[in-house]
């Protein structure tokens, strides 16, 4: 389960990122850039399910191997840790040209 658990995660999370590269080639339409924005919230929706199963994972993995976390069980904290930042990076991009 620990390994189909993760093996989900990392498929989740290439297809988040590809959804952040998309949304970002994204042009603005008539309305105010009310489609990008729609777009995004649906990209922030993905990214907290894929941050669940991720969690989930990890979890998953450290319950099986308690002592020794293992190959996998560090994939799946550095693809945690990648998303976290990534997502914080985002985050800060979105605040600086929004709020500025």
């Amino acid at each position: 389960m620990a390994r189909l658990l993760a093996g989900l995660y990392l498929v989740l999370l290439l297809a988040l990122v590809a959804g952040a590269v998309g949304i970002f080639r994204l042009r603005c339409e008539s309305f105010g850039c009310m489609g990008l924005g729609v777009a995004w919230l649906a990209w922030a929706g993905a990214f907290g399910v894929t941050a669940a199963v991720g969690l989930l994972a990890r979890w998953q993995v450290g319950v099986k191997e308690p002592g020794r976390v293992g190959r996998l069980g560090r994939l799946c904290e550095g693809a945690l840790r990648a998303q976290c930042v990534g997502g914080a990076v985002l985050l800060a991009y979105w605040a600086a040209r929004t709020l500025a």
